[in-house]
């Protein structure tokens, strides 16, 4: 899919640069995920949070 990005956009291929965003891109939406998650709870039940934090420590 990456490769196929590449081409559509006249890059050239690079194997460093593939392996980075490889690596990266899960990180990244677990992050965005994560603070879905949390901003979500925090406004739904703000003690749900604190419960979590508490578990936590």
């Amino acid at each position: 899919m990456i490769g196929s990005l590449y081409k559509d956009f006249g890059f050239a291929q690079n194997d460093q640069i593939k392996s980075g965003l490889v690596s990266t891109f899960p990180v990244i939406l677990d992050t965005i995920i994560k603070y879905w998650i949390f901003r979500y709870l925090n406004r739904v039940s703000p003690s749900l949070v604190v419960i979590y934090h508490s578990m936590n420590d």
